[in-house]
């Protein structure tokens, strides 16, 4: 099988999961896909991410672009943009930084996939907020609880600072 396939079909079946959890929720008619702020492109950016970790260049930057360009026509460059940001600044999620995360304040991890998700890229939250408490509603996995100890002994993925 080609290795770009399983990715692929790997992709599919989480953002098939997706809908699935989508349409069960009662907010199912209140959400609002644009671009950043898209479901189905988080995921397909976290797979995309990690063909690139894996040495599939191209093919991780083509699968995120693609999807771009059929959903958010002209928003290209921008996630090009995204995509080079991301490759130098994740940070490996280990002890250390959990513990400097919870001196530096923050309250939370923020997947933007449903978890568990080896490709899942966290953005550390001070505050739940309208949209954090939205996900919370949705029975979403989207939330990780830095307080509770044992939420993040087998959390994988990486962490990474949205520009404020």
């Amino acid at each position: 099988m080609d290795q770009t396939y399983a990715y692929v079909h790997e992709l599919l079946n989480r953002q098939m999961a997706l809908r699935a959890k989508i349409e069960a929720s009662p907010l199912a008619g209140d959400i609002q896909f644009e671009y950043g702020k898209d479901y189905y492109q988080e995921e397909t950016r976290s797979m995309g991410l990690r063909m690139i970790r894996d040495g599939l260049e191209k093919e991780g930057e083509k699968l995120i672009l693609d999807f771009v360009a059929e959903h958010y026509p002209g928003s290209e460059e921008r996630e090009k943009t995204w995509i080079g940001k991301m490759m130098h600044e994740l940070e490996a999620i280990t002890p250390t930084l959990i513990e400097n995360l919870l001196a530096d304040g923050y309250r939370a991890l923020q997947s933007n996939v449903e978890l568990p998700n080896e490709n899942a890229l966290f953005c550390p939250i001070e505050d739940l907020n309208r949209d954090t408490k939205r996900l919370l509603f949705m029975d979403s996995t989207i939330l990780v609880d830095l307080q509770q100890a044992d939420a993040f002994e087998n959390l994988v993925g990486w962490v990474y600072y949205p520009a404020k």
